[in-house]
């Protein structure tokens, strides 16, 4: 057995094995994980595909654009790019739009077997092979070719296309993050933008293999795609543990949420603020806006939009904005502290965080700050 023929087998394996585990794993017993299941069914579908894909493409030749190519590809990108929107906004992910998102593939795949009932498909070997002039195609032949190209070149949008459309899921869900939570590693969510930029990667990669006929890059390419899924999967399955910390927010509440009193028994966010700062709230851990809400008997939608109207940024911002300047304080007032006590003490549960923060507030790192704060002093 070939190299070659090794890497396809070992790849649908280790895909196969995923796919499995993705179905048997433990998940926490919370009504709303019920999503990331669903996601997670989506994402176990693509793994099984693509191993499917792996052994049929083994009774092929290597050629362009081979048809295995133009189905798996594609339910590859809809499949990643929709279980991934989904950690984001479940709310997106419907019946009626998956069904939207894999209508053109059906049509293809229809189109593909009425081609294979009334003619032959052509054995793409080389470049040249894509000109309809110059080859000596019968009709069929050459609705074939053309049929596989306009099916590639819509391929190559599709990428271009879900590749935007999470980015801009993406966004919106920071929005919504910062305006409810503190905790920045929630806001950013680096766990879904690294698996998606996997699975960016794992299309790249596969585009480089159906243009290559050399068996050798195939089959380091083969390997390069068995790497990003192995990856993707171990970000994907760490989901669960901050599904808890963002299912406050990513879902939407119903509408008695708000409040039905009169504005005027409303606190204003004078009164607020000042309970946030003088009771020292914003320096616990994890303080969100429901925390907020909850003290004082309002809903969080409430809170939220006064932060944003009266303090020029969101919850996220106006948080850390006083946990800086706490720390600023404790910085020139407690020289005996470290900056990780310093970087507790305010509320951030990590150091790393907590000096990305305050560079971006003071446009210096907490040890410059310090050194700064005490140069030329005896």
């Amino acid at each position: 057995m070939s190299v070659f023929i090794t890497s396809y087998y070992v790849l649908a394996i280790v895909l196969l094995l995923l796919a499995v585990v993705f179905f048997f794993i433990p998940l926490p017993k919370d009504e709303g994980i019920r999503n990331y299941k669903i996601s997670l069914r989506l994402f176990s579908l693509s793994y099984v595909a693509l191993s499917v894909y792996c052994l049929i493409k083994l009774h092929y030749k290597p050629q362009l654009l081979s048809i295995p190519f133009l189905v798996a590809a594609p339910s590859q990108a809809i499949l990643l790019t929709l279980s991934h929107i989904n950690l984001i906004n479940p709310q997106r992910i419907t019946r009626p739009r998956v069904l939207r998102n894999l209508l053109p593939l059906i049509i293809f795949i229809a189109l593909e077997v009425v081609q294979d009932i009334f003619s032959e498909h052509v054995l793409m070997h080389d470049y040249r092979s894509l000109l309809p002039w110059g080859n000596d195609y019968s009709l069929g032949e050459l609705t074939d070719v053309l049929l596989r190209e306009l099916w590639f070149a819509t391929y190559l949008c599709a990428v271009v296309y879900y590749g935007f459309a999470y980015f801009r899921e993406e966004k919106r869900y920071k929005t919504l993050a910062g305006d409810f939570s503190s905790e920045n590693d929630i806001v950013n969510f680096p766990i879904a933008r690294a698996s998606f930029i996997c699975a960016l990667c794992v299309g790249a990669t596969t585009l480089f293999i159906t243009l290559s006929l050399n068996e050798y890059v195939c089959t380091a390419l083969n390997y390069m795609i068995m790497a990003f899924y192995i990856a993707m999967a171990f970000l994907y399955l760490q989901y669960p543990k901050i599904f808890l910390k963002i299912s406050t927010f990513i879902f939407d509440k119903p509408a008695q949420e708000e409040d039905t009193a009169d504005q005027a028994d409303k606190p204003t966010w004078v009164a607020i603020r000042d309970a946030i700062v003088q009771e020292g709230l914003y320096k616990q851990k994890g303080i969100t806006v429901e925390n907020i809400a909850y003290r004082f008997k309002k809903s969080r939608t409430y809170v939220s939009n006064l932060v944003n109207t009266n303090e020029n940024g969101n919850f996220n911002t106006f948080i850390n904005k006083l946990r800086i300047a706490e720390a600023e304080r404790l910085i020139k007032s407690r020289p005996e502290l470290t900056l990780s006590e310093v970087a507790n003490a305010v509320g951030y549960s990590e150091q790393s965080n907590f000096t990305k923060q305050f560079r971006l507030v003071t446009g210096k790192t907490p040890s410059q700050f310090r050194k700064d704060s005490f140069a030329g002093k005896p």
